[in-house]
């Protein structure tokens, strides 16, 4: 065996190996420290340029934001007085225009102003002024400011501010003088007559000449009214057979027997409901009708009462039929409180008028019809009948003209060649 070696020298080794591994810890961790202080600083010293040059950047964001708003600016200035030179512009040459043009419209409308002031035509001007101004005002209070009493109050004031020259002439009242503002008393008269035509023309122009032609329609015959006086029978929701004579219900539209209103699960037969309705008003009484014209085919229109019942008007009032449209209709408030009521056809939700309903079921039979004429005439037990697209029976009935059977193009057209309509249409 080798013996352990003696330190006879007296180094002792043990504390020095210690001494020089605490040494070089110290001199990393010093290392360590100094490297910690360079970074820090260094960070330092990135975060001061970094906030140098962050502040140099906002100022000249600054700047540039300020730059682009005034520029922005100047620009917006520069497109305002451009649309305001325009808009001088076209105002001026609509200005001239309308001088231009209302100068040859008094021209061309002196004449009619000049009678406008004649009693002759001024006194029937203002007479039709002031019932067209009555209709609207009467209209208006049972039905509401709707289409037609918003048409007949236009065209009162229309006329009555044509008949102006007239009125004042009569009344010897004096209106303000318009020279007052420049203006001449013949300008003035012009003026008016001028806004009164285009305002009649305007009115032609568009819905007139139908509104017109309804408003004849409902006239009472002149040296023509007559009384039908019998027992009576319901054809139909607003058709009613009185001593032989069919009359149609005047100032009411009832559904039509096969039309259906509302939307499941409230859908009801509202046609077939009208009927009924009708049914237990006159189907064996005796009625008293006040003819008062003719609908499309030829049938007189009246206005039936059972003792001080009126019909027309009943029906309308248990929402079983609409107040027909139009100037003179006069059941329209009856209509709104029934709607607002829902009763009969207006509990359903909703509903289709039925001049909407026959025109629809019309232009369909036409297409499918030889030649586009969609009424079939007949010949049944009841004899030579014509049948209508809307009626129940329509779709049973086969044409066999070897019987002599035909379609028709309009109920005048079959009447013509002796066909009566149908029991049920």
């Amino acid at each position: 065996m080798l013996g352990r070696r003696k330190s006879d020298d007296g180094f002792e080794w043990h504390k020095y190996v210690r001494t020089a591994v605490k040494l070089r810890r110290e001199e990393r961790r010093r290392r360590v420290l100094e490297a910690r202080r360079a970074a820090v600083q260094q960070a330092g010293a990135a975060g001061v340029a970094l906030a140098a040059g962050s502040k140099a950047a906002g100022a000249a964001a600054l700047d540039g934001a300020r730059v682009g708003l005034g520029l922005a600016g100047l620009m917006a200035q520069a497109a305002w007085n451009i649309l305001a030179t325009l808009a001088a512009i076209a105002w001026h040459h609509f200005l001239a225009a309308s001088v231009a043009t209302g100068r040859h419209l008094a021209i061309l409308l002196r004449p009619l102003m000049e009678a406008l002031a004649q009693p002759k035509i001024g006194g029937p001007t203002a007479i039709l002024g002031a019932v067209a101004l009555a209709l609207g005002l009467g209209r208006s209070s049972g039905a509401g400011l709707d289409r037609e009493a918003s048409i007949a109050l236009a065209i009162g004031v229309v006329l009555l501010l044509a008949a102006l020259p007239f009125l004042v002439q009569l009344s010897g009242l004096r209106l303000p003088d318009p020279r007052v503002l420049g203006i001449s008393r013949r300008t003035a008269l012009i003026g008016v007559g001028v806004a009164a035509a285009i305002g009649v023309l305007a009115w032609v122009g568009s819905t007139g000449t139908t509104k017109l032609a309804g408003i004849a329609s409902q006239l009472p015959l002149v040296g023509g009214s007559k009384a039908v006086l019998g027992r009576a029978e319901a054809l139909g929701g607003d058709l009613v057979r009185v001593a032989g004579t069919t009359v149609r219900l005047a100032g009411i539209e009832a559904p039509e027997l096969q039309q259906f209103c509302g939307s499941p699960p409230r859908r009801t037969r509202c046609g077939a409901a009208a009927q009924a309705a009708l049914g237990k008003l006159v189907n064996g009484r005796t009625l008293a009708c006040a003819v008062s014209g003719a609908d499309s085919a030829g049938r007189p229109l009246a206005t039936c009462t059972r003792g001080g019942l009126d019909i027309n008007g009943e029906l309308v009032r248990q929402g079983h039929a609409f107040a027909a449209s139009g100037l003179f209709a006069g059941y329209a408030g009856l209509e709104r409180q029934a709607r607002e009521a829902k009763l009969g056809i207006w509990a359903a939700g909703d509903v289709e008028r039925p001049a909407e309903f026959r025109a629809k079921i019309w232009d369909e039979a036409k297409r499918r019809a030889p030649d586009g004429c969609p009424i079939k005439g007949l010949i049944t037990g009841e004899g030579r009948v014509y049948v209508l697209p809307w009626s129940p029976d329509y779709d049973r009935g086969r044409i066999q003209k070897t019987r002599g059977e035909r379609w028709f193009c309009s109920e005048r057209e079959a009447e013509a060649a002796g066909f009566k309509l149908a029991v049920r249409g």
